[in-house]
């Protein structure tokens, strides 16, 4: 999930894309799994994880920098 932030920082990622190209399967109706690997990342980023910006109703934004 990360990965693909970082391959398109700078533009809002919609969950739907988080979940084909990191997830390698479609989003199902409901489907909280790109949120979950989200918080994750973000637990594990720390303090960087101010940088990931949720885009309510869209996706999800990683700042460039």
């Amino acid at each position: 999930v990360l990965e693909v932030l970082m391959r398109n920082a700078g533009r809002v990622v919609s969950k739907k894309e988080l979940s084909e190209q990191a997830l390698g399967r479609p989003m199902a109706r409901f489907d909280r799994s790109v949120d979950v690997h989200l918080s994750s990342v973000r637990q594990k980023l720390g303090r960087g994880s101010a940088l990931i910006h949720t885009v309510r109703g869209i996706g999800y934004h990683l700042a460039k920098g």
